[in-house]
């Protein structure tokens, strides 16, 4: 399988990580719902489309099932998270991690399909303070 990379949501989390990706040589299929913040990517990723991601129809309309791995980084808007995140193990993406702001989040993402889920603030913490406690 190629290293194609969906990247759900192009808030701060989902735009850093589809820049970051792509400056690392990933091809990454980027979506969001809305156009402007497909437009800010879309000359630094491979692909950057606007479409609903709670739709199969939709996803499939892109070929996101060729993806390896979709990353949910949508923050806000819980539900819609949620069924991206069922859209996309309808498909048949093989790897799904998504984005949770709690545990609870984490596990609802579990439940409905998500392989891993990912607490950016809780992360983040634990990072800076291994980089401050660590010589």
């Amino acid at each position: 399988m190629s290293n194609r990379i969906l990247v759900v949501g192009l808030g701060r989390f989902g735009t850093a990580l589809a820049l970051g990706l792509a400056e690392r040589g990933s091809e990454v299929l980027a979506v969001d719902r809305l156009m402007g913040p497909v437009e800010a990517v879309k000359d630094a990723v491979t692909h950057a489309v606007e479409l609903d991601s709670t739709d199969p129809v939709a996803l499939n309309s892109v070929e996101a099932g060729r993806c390896r791995v979709a990353v949910v980084a949508i923050g806000e808007a819980f539900e819609m998270a949620v069924l991206s995140v069922a859209a996309l193990k309808e498909i048949g993406v093989p790897r799904i991690l998504a984005r949770a702001r709690n545990p609870v989040q984490a596990r609802i993402l579990r439940a409905v399909g998500a392989d891993e889920t990912i607490e950016v603030e809780t992360e983040i913490g634990r990072r800076i303070a291994e980089s401050l406690t660590s010589g």
